[in-house]
């Protein structure tokens, strides 16, 4: 999978609030979609570790580096941040934020495999457990 670093987008000046950094869990207990986010910090990077759906228990993606950024050009304290999953078969890219409390996620997948699976957007909402 393709690192935030590997982008060339800088978080030098961003700090990351303590707001981030946590599990958070789908407002929704039965989405198909994601069910848990973790977001950790390791050497000033913020770290995404996904759980998807599955049939019988959560479906780990995997933790993969975030590129974030400030609400405001002159504030330095990130509250958005972008990640990119990247399957054998599809690829998965999603911006997030967070916006009173909430931890907004959308997600955009890309089918790569010869499926006829239509590419589509979908937007969950989080809630910080920890």
């Amino acid at each position: 999978m393709k690192e935030a670093s590997e982008t060339g987008l800088s978080n030098a000046r961003n700090q990351i609030p303590d707001i981030l950094p946590g599990t958070w869990e789908n407002t929704h207990s039965a989405s198909r979609g994601i069910r848990k986010v973790v977001l950790r910090v390791n050497e000033d990077q913020l770290r995404v570790q996904i759980y998807g759906a599955g049939d019988q228990s959560l479906c780990d993606w995997g933790e993969v580096g975030a590129c974030f950024f400030d609400h405001q050009a002159c504030v330095h304290e990130a509250m958005a941040f972008t990640a990119f999953y990247d399957f054998d078969f599809m690829e998965s890219q999603l911006l997030a934020h967070v916006k009173l409390g909430v931890l907004v996620i959308a997600k955009f997948d890309r089918f790569k495999d010869q499926s006829g699976r239509s590419n589509y957007f979908s937007r969950e909402f989080f809630y910080r457990v920890d």
